[in-house]
């Protein structure tokens, strides 16, 4: 019988190997707590390979940072086209608002990385130097910021919401944390919180209560929210 060789990894498909194995350990341990050792172990590498691959453990941080940023899954594509494809209304900010709640509350991978994932490195970040969060928030949120900005400076003009005294941008922002502390909830195996209606039922109550914080009146959320047909438009 021949001897069955053992199918060797290209260098790109084995830095792609350690990052995957690296990711759930940072989400559980945080950066500070995370050794080279226990990146090796969790690889199923030696520490000369691992560091054949990546320099340092910063070098494997800095690698995740980087997948968080990039936007080729079916979640980013769509709220790339609400951001550059739709003019400023009321109905484009209830589009973006019920998409914020959504991929928050329902874990969706927003990025290469999934949802429940990304959390906990968020969390391990503002535990430690916030630098991982820092990078999230300047590199993924802050021209979502502008937009919802924009959307509501357009509901304001139309008659469908009233001014409020909010900063500019924390109007999303302010929604994007009542998502990540829901979705926070979520995160044990039991909620830590029981809502007591379904998930998505959350999602509805959550968009609700933020467009109403946002100053959209009941008649303009009644006319453009429609979860539904968002749901079929986001799950396509």
């Amino acid at each position: 019988m021949g001897v069955v060789k053992k199918h060797r990894l290209s260098a790109e498909q084995r830095k792609a190997a350690i990052v995957r194995a690296a990711l759930p350990l940072f989400g559980r341990q945080g950066y500070t707590e995370t050794t080279t050792k226990d990146l090796a172990r969790a690889a199923g590498v030696s520490e000369p390979l691992l560091y054949k691959h990546f320099p340092s453990k910063e070098a494997i941080y800095a690698e995740i940072q980087n997948l968080c940023c990039q936007g080729n899954d079916p979640s980013s594509r769509k709220l790339n086209h609400l951001i550059t494809e739709l003019e400023p209304s009321t109905s484009a900010l209830v589009h973006l608002v019920h998409f914020l709640m959504g991929v928050q509350v329902l874990g969706k991978a927003l990025g290469a990385i999934e949802g429940g994932t990304l959390q906990r490195l968020m969390l391990k970040s503002f535990l430690e130097d916030g630098a991982f969060a820092r990078t999230m928030h300047q590199n993924r949120f802050d021209f979502f910021c502008a937009r919802i900005e924009a959307c509501l400076d357009a509901a304001v003009a139309a008659g469908d919401a009233v001014k409020n005294p909010l900063s500019p941008g924390n109007n999303a922002r302010f929604a994007h944390h009542l998502g990540a502390w829901i979705a926070q909830v979520y995160l044990p195996a039991k909620p830590a919180i029981n809502y007591k209606v379904s998930r998505e039922e959350v999602v509805q109550q959550a968009v609700w209560f933020v467009l109403s914080g946002m100053g959209l009146t009941p008649k303009a959320i009644a006319n453009y929210y429609n979860p539904k047909a968002l749901n079929l438009y986001f799950n396509s």
